[in-house]
């Protein structure tokens, strides 16, 4: 059994790889990407961690497949704001790499950097289409606050649903 400190040291590190990977592309990254390249973030054989979000339609699946540590960083990278996520988006990133998730609950989200967030939520800095700002805007919605997004290469924009 592994000791805790090893977990959040390796969990630390593959943070920092993800985070450098999305930096270094300055545009959307899908977890796809990350469970290929980044060393000791994927899983193949079980048991292998899940990752899933409370959303207004229930449990959705973010990623599954991955290790204890990558599940970790994941955690880290989305929960600390060290980027931003980008969700309500088509499979077609996904598809375009040949790899998608078989879960029916699966929302695909891309990884930009912190800076292409356009909207904060209580959990998350997001890239949001102008429509989901507006939603959470103008609802109301408790800790959504709108960000003036900076330059990045490209975003997932056009797979939004």
């Amino acid at each position: 059994m592994k000791s805790n400190n090893h977990l959040e040291k390796r969990a630390a590190d593959i943070a920092d790889e993800i985070v450098e990977l999305v930096e270094r592309t300055n545009g959307p990254v899908t977890l796809a990407r990350i469970h290929r390249e980044i060393e000791g973030f994927a899983k193949q054989e079980p048991p292998a961690r899940l990752q899933v979000v409370n959303t207004a339609v229930g449990e959705m699946v973010i990623w599954d497949g991955m290790t204890e540590a990558g599940n970790e960083a994941l955690r880290k990278v989305m929960y600390e704001r060290m980027v931003a996520i980008q969700s309500l988006l088509n499979k077609q990133p996904y598809r375009a790499e040949g790899f998608l998730l078989e879960d029916k609950n699966w929302l695909p989200i891309v990884l930009l950097p912190a800076r292409a967030a356009n909207l904060e939520s209580p959990n998350w800095l997001i890239r949001a289409s102008q429509g989901y700002q507006d939603f959470a805007i103008v609802q109301g919605r408790p800790g959504h606050r709108r960000l003036k997004p900076g330059p990045v290469r490209s975003t997932a924009d056009q797979f939004s649903v």
